[in-house]
């Protein structure tokens, strides 16, 4: 049977409440899908909203830990979702094979996974509303994709679908504020994932229905969760900690971001794999009464520089002890970029940098022997440790070596390697784009780089696939990685590769002269290469998140010149704004950030807020390069 004229159903592969999933085959692009049926002519109105807008929502969000939606239609009354095919299981049955958990390592990996992938989503302004295990499908290479979106709802205030009295998702897993039928943001599906990381280190959710919704939703509101050492003991502290902070009744009383929770659980994984314990919070001046600082907060002294992360270094000065009646506190913050240390270069590098040759046989001789050459030529250029690939285009966009999809470390044999296979590599019939970005795609995704580039290698035109084949590809591929073009030869129609460029962010060079010796088009290519392992390490943006009721009244930057950033400021979470910056390689730049402080009372300590300075798309996803909070008490 054919599903909107293109998609053959081939094997159910399940039912649910919302209807069937089944796997298919797409002929225009060769591959196997996921078709999502919903029950034919459903009653409620309702349930057909939330999935036009499962359709929209989740096709905008093109994330390597989301499930890629394709496509949406109607036929013969039943409406359909076409996606991703995942080939995995679900983290609900790999529970039922573990009754008492799974390895304190495994479990903190997998949650921090499933944050930064709802960290991306909530960047979106996207809530999913039902994570539980049932939608965290585990796939090869032990990665983790969040699935289902389908119950999303916009953040916005003009949402009628997410207005307060709507109950969506299930019970064992459901946030407070959610269970009483209130609005939602991003907290609740921290809260979520809180309960899924209960569940995966003790085999069940922190409270279990018995057979009774009402029951388990009550017990969210008002009955506080086990503690996880109680039912796990050895479990690190900071992460029993954690997990007691993620399950917080009042959600202002949670993180406010997902990525602060990927990076306090792959803290806690590194100081694992080191044998030392998490570091214990460097206290400044207290007595006996002081209060403990916040746990979801490094905790620190003034002034204080953060870790060194891809050569970064963030100090912040400010006054540690207030007058009891101040209302507002100052800090002034330094952050340095990386030096020209060879360590510093390599941290800011990309680690994935990806060939494609898409050369048909009509391009003349002496230019496919000039761009073998000059392939060889950009990968010898490439530093020891870079992780390549060569890709070869063709009828099924296959690698030139070895045949699978890996990249391999940069060295004497692995270029040597790659040099033979250029010179065995011969003209194909037909140009597809869109496979080989795909492939491309796939390759990067696989390997979970955070900075990721690839060259495309092109006579100018496809000739085995449409514009929409290429602009669905591009649709799913956007901000995923990077794409530089080089366009070679005498075929002019650059239409598709500048759609390339356009979609996925690089640039496109065209070689004027076809007869160019090979000398040039090798630097040429050389120069490119070079571009590509620094062209994303300055989208960054300093993060301020500040606990309570203190926020952010002005945000200035005082050197290498003056500007005022308030304005400028985007909220990415409840009381997280994010405010972009530049950086330069080896300089400093000094700001000056301006905080409202609440009432308090006299010698109570507690974090001002966490400052953090982030690696944004396409290069990132929010991930943190360095970190310092702001700790302040007042004087009795």
């Amino acid at each position: 049977m054919r599903i909107g004229d293109r998609y053959r159903l081939e094997a159910l592969l399940g039912r649910g409440g919302m209807g069937e999933v089944w796997r298919a085959h797409d002929p225009r692009l060769d591959r196997r899908v996921a078709i999502k049926f919903l029950p034919p002519d459903p009653a409620d109105g309702h349930v057909v909203d939330r999935f036009h807008r499962e359709a929209r929502v989740t096709a905008r969000l093109q994330h390597p830990g989301i499930t890629q939606v394709f496509d949406s239609g109607a036929q013969d009354g039943r409406l359909h979702l076409v996606m991703e095919l995942l080939d995995g299981r679900n983290l609900g049955s790999v529970l039922g094979q573990a009754k008492s958990g799974l390895p304190v390592h495994r479990a903190v990996d997998l949650a921090a996974q499933v944050a930064d992938a709802l960290s991306y989503a909530h960047r979106a302004d996207i809530v999913h509303r039902d994570i539980k295990p049932a939608n965290l499908m585990l796939v090869a290479g032990g990665r983790v994709k969040v699935c289902d979106f389908g119950i999303a709802g916009f953040v916005h205030a003009d949402s009628g679908l997410t207005r307060e009295g709507s109950l969506m998702g299930t019970p064992d897993y459901m946030a407070p504020e959610q269970c009483r039928g209130l609005r939602v943001d991003g907290r609740a599906d921290l809260y979520a994932l809180g309960c899924v990381l209960f569940a995966l280190l003790t085999g069940r959710p922190p409270f279990t229905t018995h057979g009774d919704f009402r029951v388990v939703m009550l017990d969210h509101i008002h009955t506080p969760p086990p503690r996880l050492a109680s039912l796990r003991p050895g479990v690190p502290v900071e992460l029993d900690r954690l997990v007691s902070v993620l399950l917080a009744k009042d959600p202002g009383d949670r993180p406010a971001h997902g990525g602060v929770v990927a990076d306090r659980l792959r803290d806690l994984a590194v100081s694992r794999r080191s044998g030392a314990p998490p570091s214990a919070p460097r206290q400044g001046p207290t007595s006996a009464s002081s209060p403990r600082p916040d746990p979801r907060y490094a905790y620190a002294g003034r002034p204080t520089p953060a870790p060194r992360t891809a050569g970064f270094t963030m100090e912040a000065d400010y006054d540690a002890v207030l007058h009891p009646e101040a209302n507002e506190a100052n800090a002034i913050v330094t952050v340095t970029g990386p030096g020209p240390s060879p360590d510093d270069t390599a941290a800011a590098a990309p680690r994935a940098l990806v060939f494609l040759l898409g050369l048909s046989d009509q391009l003349p001789a002496t230019d496919f022997r000039a761009v073998r050459v000059a392939v060889a030529a950009a990968v010898d250029s490439l530093d020891d440790g870079a992780a390549f690939a060569v890709v070869a285009g063709s009828d099924h966009a296959r690698m030139l070596y070895p045949d699978t999809l890996r990249l391999v470390g940069a060295s004497t044999e692995t270029k040597a390697e790659a040099r033979a296979a250029l010179a065995g590599m011969k003209p194909i019939g037909a140009a597809a784009f869109g496979r080989w970005l795909r492939l491309a795609d796939r390759l990067l995704a696989a390997h979970g780089n955070s900075v990721r580039a690839a060259v495309l290698l092109t006579d100018l035109k496809a000739t085995a696939e449409g514009p929409e084949e290429l602009s669905a590809v591009l649709a799913s591929c956007a901000g995923r990685f990077a794409c530089h073009a080089r366009g070679i030869g005498t075929d002019w129609d650059v239409a598709q590769v500048r759609a390339i460029t356009t979609a996925l962010p690089g640039t496109m060079d065209i070689v004027m002269d076809p007869a160019a010796p090979a000398s040039g088009l090798t630097g040429e290519l050389i120069s490119l290469a070079a571009r590509t392992r620094q062209a994303f390490v300055r989208t960054l943006a300093l993060r301020i998140a500040t606990p309570g009721g203190r926020r952010v009244r002005s945000v200035k930057q005082l050197s290498p010149s003056v500007a005022d950033l308030t304005g400028r400021g985007y909220e990415v979470g409840p009381r997280v704004t994010e405010y972009p910056v530049d950086v330069p390689d080896g300089a400093s730049c000094d700001y000056h950030v301006l905080f409202e402080l609440p009432p308090g009372r006299d010698g109570g300590e507690a974090v001002v807020a966490e400052l953090s300075l982030v690696l944004l798309p396409p290069a990132g996803d929010g991930q943190t390069l360095a970190r310092v909070p702001v700790i302040a008490r007042r004087r009795p």
